[in-house]
């Protein structure tokens, strides 16, 4: 029983990890593109 709760708990943050690296990715991107387009506002 506790060898199943070990596995379920282990998806669980397996998921959430991989929705954290999902967002960081994400926003990374977002903030590329805004450094771009002020760049490009500034030159």
């Amino acid at each position: 029983m506790s060898k199943i709760r070990k596995v379920t708990h282990t998806k669980k943050e397996e998921q959430q990890a991989n929705r954290v690296l999902k967002i960081i990715f994400v926003a990374l991107v977002a903030l590329a593109l805004v450094m771009l387009i002020g760049f490009s506002l500034l030159d």
